[in-house]
């Protein structure tokens, strides 16, 4: 079964920008360009059941850094990365767990897993359903929902 979805994405990333963070976020034409290894985060979540595939959130640490003060309504000075990767691990948990709810049951959802990593994390045996680049605080961040190819057993 093939999911398209991209404007529900839309949807749950900004009601979930505005309601969590309080910060505006838009979709953009302007790709998610990481920025080196060190830099670049991703957080994915896997859904498994009728439906399976993941969820993965990349973004740049500068913008981890900004919606984890956001968050926990502190100055971004004073994060660090553990609650970077935890915020992180969140917002991809809640955007996932949407997601879900649009799938056929039954589903279950992973917990979050971040990596701090250079854009390459691989899914084997998954193709694309959607990726969605999103601006945030003149940042772009992006969505992407693969799906895992079916094997012909029934």
């Amino acid at each position: 079964m093939t999911i398209q979805c991209e404007a529900e994405i839309n949807q749950f990333v900004t009601d979930i920008w505005s309601t969590f963070l309080n910060m505006p976020v838009v979709p953009t034409d302007k790709p998610f360009v990481p920025q080196g290894k060190e830099n670049t985060l991703a957080g994915c979540v896997q859904i498994t059941g009728e439906w399976q595939g993941t969820v993965t959130l990349y973004a740049s640490r500068e913008l981890g850094k900004k919606i984890a003060a956001a968050m926990y309504a502190m100055d971004v000075s004073e994060i660090d990365d553990q609650q970077v990767q935890d915020v992180l691990g969140e917002i991809t948990n809640m955007i996932g767990g949407n997601i879900k709810s649009l799938l056929p049951t039954p589903c279950s959802i992973s917990l979050p897993s971040v990596a701090i990593t250079d854009y390459d994390l691989h899914h084997p045996r998954s193709e694309m359903v959607t990726s969605v680049n999103f601006e945030c605080d003149n940042l772009q961040f992006l969505v992407v929902m693969l799906q895992e190819q079916q094997n012909n057993k029934k």
